[in-house]
């Protein structure tokens, strides 16, 4: 088995009529045969609010190197593009009295899903502040037992640390918390190509993220 590495390619999702997109071009591909590179697709399943796109991304190997090569927006294994994740996110931690129940069902509708659970959301608040905290000396956070639920102080303690992070790599925009406290009704987000400054932090975020830890997001 060779080991993988992923690329992170900074294309954004178009509209298309096959709802199919290809991360590399015809050129693209064919200057990697050139190269005596073997290629092979790989393809992925992406819920967009009521349709499924396939991304086509491509995995090159290279002697005994192997590399992934994913758009920004797309987390494998991940059914939602990248901005619902941040959107749930942010909203939720950016709101002291909203639970995850109340933010998973706003994001669901703002992107016009069919379902975007809480537990969804919970799982993605926990690999992002398992990678914020990769390496950090920092004592071991308040773990609530399993008969009860986490106390409120550790609760916004959690939202705070995320928060921060994901503010600061969104580059310190101010926008970034706006949308999803306020949903502009012009800024689409139910369906591609997704546009507006909010999306555009999600980018930043993502990329930040890659450049810092050499890892995904989620």
């Amino acid at each position: 088995m060779f080991p993988t590495h992923i690329i992170t390619d900074n294309k954004r999702i178009e509209q298309t009529a096959d709802k199919i997109f290809c991360v590399f071009t015809l050129e693209e591909k064919q200057a990697y045969l050139n190269d005596k590179s073997l290629l092979r697709e790989r393809i992925f399943a992406l819920q967009c609010g009521r349709d499924v796109y396939e991304i086509v991304c491509a995995e090159i190997r290279n002697g005994e190197t192997k590399t992934l090569i994913i758009p920004e927006f797309l987390i494998p294994g991940r059914p939602y593009p990248i901005y619902v994740y941040i959107y749930a996110i942010v909203l939720y931690s950016s709101n002291p009295d909203m639970g995850q129940r109340e933010a998973a069902e706003r994001t669901r509708k703002r992107f016009d899903l069919v379902k975007f659970s809480h537990s969804t959301l919970c799982r993605a608040m926990k690999r992002l502040e398992a990678l914020i905290n990769t390496n950090a000396e920092k004592p071991e956070p308040e773990q609530p037992s399993a008969s009860r639920f986490p106390s409120v102080k550790l609760t916004g303690e959690r939202k705070g640390t995320v928060l921060s992070y994901v503010k600061e790599a969104s580059g310190g925009d101010a926008r970034l918390t706006h949308e999803p406290s306020h949903p502009q009704p012009a800024l689409n987000l139910k369906h591609p190509p997704y546009t507006g400054e909010f999306i555009d932090d999600c980018h930043r975020i993502v990329d930040h993220t890659f450049k810092k830890y050499r890892r995904l997001l989620l």
